[in-house]
């Protein structure tokens, strides 16, 4: 707590020295960069008959500005600038989205600081803010935020804001951030169209991709009072990795009323049909050699338990179909942790046996047999062809906003979300989810200006009432995971399956792509390499899809909780010099749970219950305005949620077959203190310090982490005419875990020793869980851009970003040196019609991310090497 304590009175003393000396070259600089109009004294004249010169610049329309013009309701709900708005926030523009190579919330870097590059896995908007999860809004309303394809065409601007989301939208489990998505809106002065398109992918380093994304946007009135909109994507994309597909149809329409100058009424509706898409999973087998692009190549051992030995087969060569020449012993080295060959233990006769079947519990790696080495990898390998992800999202929102009078108004806000997931993958990795959501949000809002205790006092207040109800199937499959660096990726992809990495020819009768070829009745599986094995039991289950589920996991649940949410915030501001604002929500949760597939399960295991609980959210916010255009604040926010987890944002088992009430008792911190100012209508800059902590979600033991994380941001934009914008994020982080289990894929990395077990789910390592530095997070990150556009309508951009070093797993076995990329866009752009060429990592670097978010992931995902991309658009 002294050290918390310490770190918070350097970190105000540090940002306030900075924001003094910021605010007073402000004061000076304001009136010059503020001036519509520049008068100029011509020469050789004096003051008394001086002529006045109103030298005039065209502004940059709303969506070419890279500066924060729009105002912000999707905090406190009431309008704020930028600049008032005591938090961290970032902005982007119409533009941006439409014309940016945005793949996944890892792009997003570019737009705000904080946030850093999380292995998005071609999939998903909800982006990794200050080292933790982030939450998806539309229109300030929290949406069943599920992986799938980057899809933005229901969309015209998005804000991104640091820190647990405002009372007056409950509680949420992603306390680093949040992305508020703005829809697009109707347009009532004029009839508008836009066409366009992106075609790719070029690689010249490797094998080209076809690619294709159009987009019609149409908008206009149809009577005074009534206008509408129409976006319609077509997306048909081989993504850069070898198997990748990223194919889907977007729908939205939107219809606005406005009666009266006093009442609006927004519609919105969308279908998304991602009918056929794959995470990238990356390489299994991370070492330091892969870093370079080298791959341990060969086959894996398995060490198979049977009583209390354990076995490994002794294999003629790596090959994948190599004879099996006889049996080992193996026992645990306790100086090493590793898993040796007891001397003299070999024999010819195989163990398992169908009267005593082995268990797979971990494997090894022998860089010593032959045909097993290191091998060059090409970047764009990734998975199997037959592998294919299915997403539906059915979604509407109606917004009805009501002036009752200059200063009291009254909004109700409806949003209903209906979704559907098949995640097939990995051979055996399946997952299916529906969802259901319905939000609704009343707000009263009121303005005042009044005076208080001699002040001239201007209140904006936003209260009200939220009901949400959720509601989640969750079923699955997955042993494979656990199989994963057993895998060679050189091979023919198709063999990434149990059923080859076994060596099984008895598939379930009810088929299915990724069949599991375990039992049911716990008799063991005949494997023609390894002999009889007792494999992880499946059931058939039939939802329009042949599915392979485990009927009794933590995963394995039909859950739906109701939340009831009273809040209220005020926002003051005396003498237009000092604010102070403050808000508290609490929330009645009522939680259910049961096993979906009881009926299947052999043992016919029923379970089920449910709960009711309380939550608790406070925020405090004071800030200063040294001058008009700038602000220096302090804020506070203490909060109660509900940590989602799983496969799915949806409840989960915890100990004997209980809801776990820490699921709805997960606290967030934060401390924030920062400056921003805006110099006329040309730059905007930003410094923020925060402290932030989070409960993490329980497991199903019941044990929770609890994620501390602090450090600084800043950005800055420029943009001194029409020509010339530019802009900067630097993010400076650390965090770590009060408590984290070293249980998952490989707690000691892979090692290939022969000795060093891997895909044991620590059964055999035994690692202890403790305190770790939260790992594939670097301590710096920085993103930055420039965009120059001639008369001529020819304009070139380049963006970068860098990142200090970082580690792939907890035992550190394998660390990732400082990386870059650099891409750029050449363009030329007319009034009408614009096209554009994109160069993607231009210098065609090795960069990483992690595959998976755990921190025992053994994933490693090589990022993007050079690829060309073109655009086009027309509007009329």
């Amino acid at each position: 707590m002294n050290v918390v304590k310490s770190f918070r009175k350097k970190l105000i003393a540090d940002v306030v020295r900075t924001s003094l000396w910021v605010s007073a070259a402000s004061a000076i600089a304001a009136p010059v960069f503020a001036a519509e109009h520049w008068s100029v004294t011509l020469a050789g004249q004096n003051s008394a008959s001086v002529e006045t010169v109103l030298v005039e610049g065209r502004k940059s329309t709303v969506g070419e500005n890279i500066l924060p013009v729009r105002t912000v309701k999707g905090i406190y709900g009431t309008e704020a600038t930028v600049v008032d708005t005591p938090r961290s926030i970032g902005q982007i523009n119409v533009e941006q989205l439409n014309r940016d190579p945005i793949f996944s919330a890892d792009d997003l870097t570019k737009y705000a600081p904080g946030l850093t590059k999380g292995g998005g896995q071609n999939a998903g908007i909800a982006p990794q803010f200050r080292a933790q999860g982030a939450e998806v809004y539309q229109d300030g309303q929290r949406t069943y935020s599920v992986r799938h394809p980057t899809n933005l065409n229901a969309y015209e601007g998005a804000d991104i804001i640091a820190g647990p989301s405002s009372v007056i939208f409950g509680s949420a489990t992603g306390s680093g951030g949040y992305v508020n998505y703005l829809s697009k809106k109707p347009d009532f002065e004029q009839q508008r169209t836009r066409l366009s398109g992106v075609l790719g992918t070029w690689i010249p380093d490797g094998n080209s991709k076809n690619g294709t994304r159009f987009t019609v946007d149409t908008t206009g009135p149809i009577s005074d009072d009534v206008a509408y909109r129409v976006s319609v994507t077509r997306q048909r994309w081989d993504d850069y990795y070898d198997h990748v597909e990223n194919n889907f149809d977007a729908f939205y329409g939107a219809v606005a009323w406005q009666p009266s100058a006093n009442l609006r009424v927004d519609w919105n509706a969308s279908y998304d049909d991602y009918f056929d898409w794959n995470v990238t999973h990356g390489w299994n087998r991370p070492s330091q050699e892969l870093v370079n692009g080298k791959y341990w190549a060969g086959r894996s051992t398995p060490i198979i338990q049977n009583g209390s030995n354990y076995w490994s087969p002794v294999f003629e060569s790596g090959a994948a179909n190599s004879a099996l020449l006889g049996w080992e012993r193996r026992q645990l080295e306790t100086a090493t942790g590793r898993y040796t060959v007891v001397p003299d233990s070999f024999q010819v006769a195989n163990p398992n046996t169908q009267a005593a079947p082995g268990a797979v519990r971990g494997w090894v790696y022998d860089p010593n047999l032959a045909g097993n080495g290191l091998v060059d990898i090409d970047p764009q390998v990734s998975q199997r062809g037959e592998d294919q992800n299915t997403s539906k999202r059915t979604r509407s929102q109606l917004r009805v906003e009501w002036d009752a009078s200059d200063s009291v108004t009254w909004v109700n806000s409806t949003y209903v979300q209906v979704s559907e997931d098949t995640t097939d993958a990995t051979g055996t990795f399946q997952v299916q989810s529906k969802d259901d959501l319905i939000d609704n949000r009343t707000e009263f809002q009121w303005k005042g200006e009044y005076q208080l205790f001699g002040l001239d006092t201007r209140h904006d207040s936003n209260s009200g009432l939220i009901y949400r109800y959720e509601r989640n199937t969750s079923i699955a499959g997955n042993n494979s995971f656990f199989h994963i660096n057993a895998y060679d990726i050189t091979q023919n992809p198709s063999t990434k399956s149990p059923q080859f990495l076994f060596g099984i020819n008895t598939l379930n009768p009810a088929g299915g792509n990724a069949a599991w070829i375990g039992s049911n009745g716990g008799n063991g599986v005949y494997s023609d390499y390894f002999g009889y094995l007792n494999l992880p039991s499946m059931v058939a289950v039939d939802n329009g899809k042949k599915l392979y589920a485990e009927t009794y996991a933590s995963y394995t649940s039909e859950a739906s909780w109701s939340t009831t949410t009273v809040f209220t915030q005020h926002n003051f501001l005396f003498e237009d010099r000092f604010g102070f604002n403050i808000g508290a929500s609490g929330s009645y949760v009522d939680a259910d749970i049961e096993n979906p597939l009881a009926n299947l399960d052999p043992q016919k295991r029923k379970r089920q219950d449910s709960g009711n609980y309380n939550l608790y959210a406070a925020q405090a916010s004071v800030y200063f305005k040294p001058t008009t255009d700038s602000s220096i604040y302090f804020t506070a926010d203490r909060s109660q949620a509900i940590n989602t987890g799983g496969f799915a944002n949806t409840l989960s088992w915890g100990a004997n077959d209980k809801l776990n009430a820490l699921t709805f008792d997960s606290l967030s911190e934060l401390y924030e203190i920062g400056y921003k100012t805006t110099l006329g209508e040309n730059l905007f800059f930003t410094l923020a310090a925060f402290d932030q902590a989070r409960d993490t979600s329980p497991d199903q033991f019941n044990n929770i982490a609890r994620l501390n994380v602090k450090g600084y941001e800043t950005s800055l934009r420029f943009q001194p005419g029409t020509h010339f914008k530019t802009g900067i994020n630097a993010t400076k982080i650390e965090a770590y875990n009060e408590y984290q289990s070293q249980s998952g894929f490989a707690p000691r990395g892979f090692v290939p020793d022969n000795g060093t077990v891997f895909s044991d789910s620590n059964v055999l390592n035994r690692l202890p869980s403790g305190n770790f530095d939260q790992i594939h997070i670097p301590e710096y990150n920085v993103a930055a851009y420039a965009d120059y556009t001639f008369e001529s309508g020819f304009g070139v951009e380049v963006s970068a970003w860098w990142t200090s070093d970082w580690y792939v797993n907890l035992s550190r076995s394998v660390h990732i040196p400082n990386s870059y990329n650099v891409d750029t866009t050449f363009y030329y752009r007319q009034p009408a019609w614009s096209v554009a060429v994109q160069v993607l990592n231009v210098t065609d670097e090795l960069n990483f991310v992690n595959g998976q978010g755990s921190a025992t992931s053994t994933f490693l995902q090589p990022m993007r090497g050079r690829s060309v991309q073109a655009q086009v658009e027309y509007r009329f």
